[in-house]
């Protein structure tokens, strides 16, 4: 008798390849006649990319590479294109932009639309995206691979895969992602790691966010066939800068799990669970990013058992779009309701490129 297929498997199964199609689309271009001038005088006319960590991304027609120019040197900007505009406050405007620096005037960088205009210093924005006609345009992400060969008493082979992808809007944002960890040793049992997460967000206020996430993990480690993770809640930015963000979570989850069956004890379970959530992330020293997602999920129907899930990526630009990664992941379980290990702890580098 064949064994039902649960959606959590199929939902695995097709997850990770769907966030790859996802990554391989690459972003068409704007209109081109966008204006910067910086300080000194130096003018660009091309297309304007984004502002992230203090630097203008930039590119004409006759750059190869884009350049990354200091937002704190720009003098004017001028563009007909659309943008979503971020502001340390929270608030997120869509627009038109233009800077232009007058004598005396603290507040000349402005967002425009229809009828309407704001008007902050331009200190006060801390990134610009392009507001694209078609959802594909929006997308932003990155893949990275990692493989790794030792040749001793034993062979040792590390395979390992991942891709995220994000839709960002004035309100809402998208993020998917998805990762493959493989372990082949010759004198030992091939292990295996997938996870798949999503999560979803909508600003209610400036600082206010409602959150909602979803979450897949299969790990021979722990001797887990499938644990899916259903959750949402309110968060909190606590910090936004240009270069450093952090934020809390507070919500509920719910977990199906399936363990390997094992003598007297139920390989299925079910859980009811609290959910608190921190994340973290900084850019430093131009090429370098850290992000950090940590979650806490005691259980409600078995007082004394939580769960720790809690993945961090340094992240290191080699070239143009090219970057060296370094992650460190983490699920501890209390008390599993098998006899498993209570940890699933894993460091993995990679080579990859961001869109």
């Amino acid at each position: 008798m064949k064994r039902p297929v649960r959606l959590e498997q199929v939902c695995l199964k097709v997850s990770l390849p769907c966030v790859f199609l996802l990554v391989v689309h690459l972003a068409w271009g704007k209109r081109n006649d966008d204006v910067v001038v910086m300080k000194n005088g130096d003018t660009f006319t091309g297309e304007i990319k984004d502002l992230q960590h203090g630097e203008l991304s930039f590119k004409s027609d006759y750059m190869k590479d884009s350049v990354h120019l200091d937002w704190k040197r720009v003098q004017s900007v001028r563009s007909k294109d659309m943008f979503i505009v971020v502001l340390s406050d929270g608030r997120r405007l869509s627009g038109t932009i233009q800077k232009a620096t007058s004598m005396g005037k603290e507040n000349d960088f402005t967002i425009s639309w229809e009828q309407s205009a704001v008007e902050v210093p331009p200190a006060d924005v801390i990134r610009i995206e392009q507001r694209e006609l078609s959802v594909w345009n929006q997308l932003t992400g990155s893949v990275n691979y990692g493989l790794s060969f030792a040749d001793g008493n034993s062979k040792t082979v590390n395979s390992s895969l991942g891709a995220d992808v994000a839709f960002n809007t004035e309100k809402n944002s998208i993020r998917l992602s998805g990762s493959s960890q493989f372990d082949s040793q010759s004198d030992a049992q091939n292990t295996n790691r997938f996870t798949f997460d999503t999560q979803l967000g909508r600003a209610l206020t400036t600082r206010w966010i409602a959150t909602g996430l979803f979450s897949l993990l299969k790990s021979n480690q722990q001797n887990l066939n499938l644990r899916s993770t259903y959750g949402g809640g309110i968060g909190r930015r606590l910090i936004q800068t240009d270069r450093t963000a952090l934020s809390v979570i507070g919500g509920m989850a719910f977990s199906h799990e399936s363990y390997l069956p094992e003598p007297g004890t139920s390989p299925i379970r079910n859980n009811a669970e609290g959910l608190l959530g921190l994340t973290f992330n900084t850019f430093r020293f131009k090429t370098l990013n850290l992000n950090s997602q940590n979650f806490l999920l005691p259980s409600l129907n078995a007082p004394g058992r939580f769960r720790l899930s809690s993945q961090s990526n340094l992240r290191i630009e080699l070239v143009r779009n090219f970057t060296w990664n370094f992650q460190v992941y983490e699920n501890y379980d209390t008390r599993p309701p098998v006899n498993a290990p209570k940890n699933d702890l894993g460091l993995t580098t990679s080579v990859g490129w961001t869109f």
